[in-house]
């Protein structure tokens, strides 16, 4: 039987609450708290530290600054807003605070989470890329995703639209987990549109973000936590991005981080293609396949791959199914594929045809389009 020590249980609640009291303060750097932290060793005996000693660390602006939230709230104020909300909160010096996260040269003072934080021993990666993405982009990024998702593989990035909402949902419908780190905090649904996925995030994975709740998204705020992102990932794959993006900025933290970039080439022509081969040149590693990174990795899967029994097709479904692919084409534009192929189908067949592969997830359509919604094994 173990016996718990209820002095140690208070201490700890204690620390906690102190810690995340400090993080919200607003106007005081990170490093600046956390070279408080290392000089007191808890963060309870900040909170202990008079105006003097204060002042080593502070300039006069930020003191007045703590000195004004300390008249505003108590730390127990602090610690109720945030379990009125259900968000958890680890700082820096607890057990629980992500290793990853400590590793990092400038790594926050404390994060704020719904849901969950990912398992330190499970492989990561960060898929990343353009917000207007193409269909080829939409496409790789749930290839990767589902693949990797299903051996185990955790998938984080930033909830923003285009290829990190996709990688994401790509993984949580094959049953995988996926996080998001937030630029603002983590009960502020940035993009609202997301807000199905946010959701959905934090029942099979988590929602993170080092900003206090309440925090809406600025721009200045997103570049500082792709950092978080990047740390979190043993690899970073990117998947379009533009010459100048804020990709490239992730890229280059992982980069510092010691970190392993993959890039999924794109052609010459296309401008959401260009940062992705712009870095290929530079020496990043392309990737054609989710098995690439499996094998430069050396990471040994951890779930069985579902096996998907393929449905069986009629001749025009198999004929269609030949003629499409990841990137859309109007019914006129397959009609003339299959006569190249001198397949001679009528309009209502073609129809009958598309709903069948449509009936079967093989094809999606959208706009009066259709394209193939995975590409072919």
């Amino acid at each position: 039987m173990t016996i718990v020590n209820k002095n140690t249980i208070e201490t700890d609640w204690q620390e906690k609450i102190s810690a995340a009291w400090i993080q919200a303060i607003p106007g005081i750097s990170r490093r600046k708290k956390l070279q408080l932290l290392e000089s007191c060793g808890q963060a309870k005996n900040i909170l202990l530290l008079k105006e003097k000693e204060l002042l080593e660390v502070l300039n006069y602006e930020e003191l007045l600054r703590w000195q004004q939230y300390e008249k505003q709230k108590s730390p127990y104020f602090v610690w109720q807003e945030l379990e009125k909300k259900q968000i958890s909160f680890v700082s820096y010096k607890e057990k629980e605070f992500p290793e990853r996260l400590r590793q990092i040269p400038d790594p926050p003072f404390g994060i704020y989470y719904r849901g969950s934080l990912p398992k330190g021993e499970k492989p990561t990666i960060a898929i990343v890329g353009a917000r207007k993405n193409s269909d080829y982009g939409q496409c790789m990024a749930e290839h990767f995703a589902e693949h990797l998702a299903r051996q185990g593989v955790s998938i984080i990035s930033g909830m923003a639209i285009g290829i990190d909402s996709y990688s994401q949902r790509a993984a949580l419908k094959v049953g995988g987990d996926s996080y998001a780190v937030l630029g603002c905090g983590v009960d502020v649904i940035y993009p609202p549109s997301n807000k199905r996925l946010y959701e959905e995030l934090i029942e099979k994975g988590g929602v993170i973000s080092e900003y206090p709740p309440g925090v809406q998204p600025l721009p200045k705020l997103f570049p500082p936590r792709n950092r978080i992102i990047s740390a979190f990932a043993d690899a970073v794959l990117v998947v379009e991005a533009r010459e100048k993006s804020g990709t490239l900025i992730t890229v280059d933290m992982a980069l510092e981080q010691g970190k392993e970039v993959f890039v999924v080439p794109g052609r010459c022509t296309d401008y959401l293609s260009r940062g992705c081969n712009k870095l290929l040149r530079q020496g990043a590693t392309a990737v054609i396949e989710p098995d690439d990174i499996e094998e430069d990795m050396h990471w040994n899967c951890q779930m069985e791959q579902k096996i998907q029994k393929e449905p069986v097709l009629s001749e025009i479904g198999k004929d269609l199914y030949e003629v499409l692919d990841i990137l859309p084409h109007t019914q006129d534009e397959i009609m003339d594929k299959l006569y190249k192929k001198n397949k001679k189908y009528t309009i209502s067949q073609l129809c009958q045809g598309l709903i069948e592969l449509e009936l079967a997830g093989i094809v999606q359509r959208t706009y009066g389009q259709y394209k193939l919604s995975r590409i072919k094994s």
